[in-house]
């Protein structure tokens, strides 16, 4: 190498230079990794539509799979208000304490308890 030109094997871009390498390898690696791990998953995909396909010309049903937001739309908010009003009624049936709208168990004051200046003149 030329004398002039030494000074660039000791700069941090330099290709020749140990880490530099170390990183480009670790880099190389990861996207390997990152590549096997998506092929793996695109196999599986295949696999599972393949699987369906037979099991729907078979007639068997399955277990089926959600591959959409189909679940968020499923079942209605009146259906969760039904079940809601069910459960607060058999609980006022087995005597459980009722709670009012809006009111949180604790808001209501008995007046057994002394605070502040109750409890100085008592």
């Amino acid at each position: 190498m030329v004398q002039g030109l030494a000074f660039l094997s000791k700069k941090s871009w330099h290709t020749k230079n140990l880490a530099n390498q170390e990183k480009v390898w670790m880099a190389e690696q990861r996207k390997q990794a990152e590549a096997q791990k998506t092929q793996e998953l695109a196999k599986q995909i295949q696999q599972e539509r393949e699987q369906e396909e037979l099991e729907k010309i078979s007639g068997k049903k399955g277990p089926k799979l959600d591959r959409g937001i189909d679940w968020m739309y499923q079942g209605s908010t009146g259906e969760l208000a039904k079940e809601d009003s069910e459960r607060k009624a058999e609980e006022f049936l087995l005597g459980k304490e009722f709670v009012g709208e809006g009111a949180t168990q604790g808001d209501f004051d008995n007046g057994d308890q002394d605070q502040g200046i109750n409890t100085v003149l008592r």
